[in-house]
């Protein structure tokens, strides 16, 4: 029969650590295929393989784990790759006024893992993370029609700060600007 959403989050026994240098493979694959998935369906397809081949290819990945301002985690059952979230320390934009945010760069599931808390625990990692890190905020950009990621990151606290351009090869995509204040470790609640 079939199974209720909390019966498959109930039985799904994901592991999320963070990502190694071969690691950078997978993770690739999963980028390029999630990707497009974000994007509107009139991009151009020359536009999202230009993308693709620039920013998320094995080697970027391999570059990005090799990085001290970024941090990689992924969520794995058995030897598959159920999703992945990247967290960055870059410069945040001036909409962005908390004293110590932290970009959350990258956040996708494999369509075949959706609806089953794998974003949750991978957004509740990124909290964790930027927490113990003492940031007290973390921040992102998303595509201002994508309503599943914006009802997703809403659910988890986020509030629209302001917009930015996106750029998918050389089409100018219009994103939001999102932030998420973080409770600062032993401030009361």
């Amino acid at each position: 029969g079939r199974c209720s959403k909390d019966e498959l989050r109930a039985g799904m026994s994901a592991t999320i650590r963070r990502a190694e240098p071969e690691d950078a493979d997978a993770i690739a694959a999963l980028a390029a295929a999630s990707f497009p998935l974000a994007c509107p369906p009139e991009t151009r397809s020359e536009d999202l393989a230009a993308y693709i081949e620039a920013e998320l290819t094995p080697a970027r990945f391999r570059a990005h784990l090799q990085d001290s301002s970024r941090i990689t985690f992924i969520a794995t059952q058995a030897a598959d790759l159920l999703g992945y979230l990247m967290l960055g320390r870059d410069m945040a934009p001036s909409v962005v006024t908390a004293a110590r945010p932290m970009e959350l760069c990258k956040l996708y599931v494999a369509a075949a893992h959706h609806g089953r808390g794998i974003a949750d625990a991978l957004m509740a990692e990124a909290q964790r993370i930027a927490r113990a890190a003492d940031h007290d905020a973390l921040w992102l950009g998303v595509f201002q029609r994508n309503a599943r990621a914006l009802a997703f990151y809403r659910r988890h606290g986020f509030e629209v700060v302001g917009e930015q351009r996106f750029l998918v090869g050389s089409d100018p995509q219009a994103d939001y600007l999102m932030a998420c204040a973080l409770p600062v470790a032993g401030a009361p609640r």
